[in-house]
């Protein structure tokens, strides 16, 4: 049984360290793209994105690198006299555990704020859309959830490690040792922290989907009303503007589509942990490590695979990334569409004069 235990833990450990392999370069990639690359990036929704990646940058150097350290390095020693990297020192012990629980919250509520502007931007009725619309408006958004989350975090900081010295049965000496988490305070923190990194962005998250959704079902109704409108009498001259329309009605969509599945997997990956920690919490003692690692793991996971998430509902995405990759000239679907509309308007125009000539000369001629 000892046997099976060390495994598990090993197999976690090196998830984790995993996660920090993949989770690092993607998300590194998904801000330079979000913020440099991306055509639409004056969006409010995808400002919000670039300031999310970076925050799901820093993640799994929290409790993930934690966890690859106690079970591939310490675990390993055949003497252990630190079982954690938060028992390096107190620094290290208030740093994590303040990063972590600070990181996550602004994650979840970047999320949250980045579902809330999509839903904003589909209601043209709403009269807070014209200052959600702004990019600097959105900045500031962004800058103070940020700033938000880390005064609310505060306490831990204040609170949390404590140094203590004991004597060492075998050696009669007097050694310093770190308890962390330790606190009566965490009991409480742990109960706010599902509220602010679970419960209160779950509810705002499936609100506004529900809401995007209905919106994207009316849309889509329009647009076959439209094209049933289109197929009995379409003019000439209408022919590019309907295709524009319906292509930024495909690329909102798309946004649209990409925001949901954000929140599902966000949803699904998180849940377990709160569920666990609100009913489960304090009745299960027994391998409690391994429980925590796997859940830990497991909430890490959707801020990791946000990039997939991006790459398998944006097609401006993927092709920043594909450019970026093969050191190209980025031109999006949205460029293609507007230099191509351009032209057939300069074609029209050109042409205007000489046919009006045409039947100048062929009415004097008569």
């Amino acid at each position: 049984m000892k046997t099976i235990v060390e495994i598990i833990s090993f197999t976690f450990g090196l998830y984790s360290l995993i996660l920090i392999l993949l989770g690092t370069p993607a998300n590194l990639l998904c801000f330079y793209v979000f913020k440099r690359l991306i055509p639409n990036r004056s969006n409010a929704t995808i400002i919000v994105f670039s300031y999310l990646a970076l925050v799901e940058l820093l993640i799994p150097f929290t409790w993930n690198l934690n966890f690859a350290t106690r079970e591939l390095i310490y675990k390993r020693q055949r003497v252990i006299t630190i079982k954690n990297l938060e028992q390096n020192s107190l620094f290290t012990c208030k740093f994590i555990s303040y990063s972590a629980y600070f990181l996550l919250q602004c994650a979840a509520w970047l999320k949250t704020l980045a579902t809330f502007a999509r839903c904003v931007s589909l209601h043209h009725d709403w009269s807070i859309r014209k200052y959600f619309m702004k990019s600097t408006i959105i900045h500031r958004l962004s800058w103070l959830t940020i700033i938000l989350f880390g005064l609310i975090n505060l306490p831990i900081l204040i609170i949390n490690g404590k140094r203590i010295t004991r004597i060492d049965p075998q050696t009669n000496q007097t050694r310093i040792e770190i308890l962390c988490y330790q606190s009566k305070f965490f009991q409480f923190w742990e109960i706010l922290h599902l509220l602010l990194y679970n419960f209160i962005p779950f509810t705002l998250m499936i609100l506004c989907n529900i809401s995007i959704i209905q919106h994207v079902h009316q849309s889509r109704r329009r647009t076959q009303r439209s094209k049933i409108r289109s197929q009995i009498s379409l003019k000439p001259s209408s022919t590019t503007l309907t295709a524009s329309r319906r292509f930024l009605s495909t690329n909102g969509s798309r946004l649209s589509k990409t925001l949901i599945f954000i929140s599902v997997f966000f949803i699904l990956l998180t849940s377990p942990s709160a569920i666990f920690y609100i009913s489960l919490g304090k009745i299960i003692k027994r391998h409690r490590n391994i429980i925590t690692m796997s859940l830990t793991n497991l909430a890490t996971t959707c801020h990791v695979v946000s990039f997939i998430i991006y790459w398998v509902t944006s097609t401006d995405f993927q092709i920043a990334v594909y450019n970026f990759l093969c050191c190209r000239l980025i031109v999006s679907q949205r460029q293609q569409t507007q230099i191509t509309t351009e032209e057939k308007r300069l074609s029209t125009l050109s042409t205007l004069p000489i046919s009006r000539s045409y039947e100048k000369q062929k009415h004097t001629r008569e």
